[in-house]
């Protein structure tokens, strides 16, 4: 089965433009619609954690196996963090991680209430 390409804006516009005498339809797409771009959100601020972890490491000049020695973490463990692969990391295995590059993690209230994010620190 081949592959069609698609416009997400346009079948956005097309979705909202059959839904716009519906009240229950259209708010049920809003929500449908904001949920994946939370979704989206969420995994780009997964990405930037796991990137700044990285990088955060290889500046310290630590490798995986001084970290793995330093953590008690497994190298599997550390790769997972690092990478992902669908896989979040415990929070215990998090701070081992973060404790083991010299570093600590803080939260920053942003400016919206409800969005808050991990940030890594010297």
């Amino acid at each position: 089965m081949p592959f069609v390409k698609v416009n997400p804006i346009k079948e956005a516009q097309e979705l909202q433009e059959i839904f716009k005498d519906d009240p229950e339809a259209k708010k049920a797409f809003r929500e449908y619609e904001m949920s994946h771009i939370e979704s989206a959100r969420l995994q780009q601020e997964e990405v930037k954690l796991r990137n700044d972890l990285t990088e955060m490491r290889k500046r310290n000049n630590i490798t995986q196996k001084d970290l793995q020695q330093a953590s008690g973490l497994s190298q599997q463990a550390i790769s997972r963090i690092e990478v992902g692969k669908d896989v979040s990391p415990s929070l215990k295995s998090l701070i081992r991680y973060v404790d083991a590059i010299g570093c600590q993690l803080k939260l920053e209230l942003k400016e919206e209430p409800t969005d808050y994010t991990f940030k890594v620190n010297e």
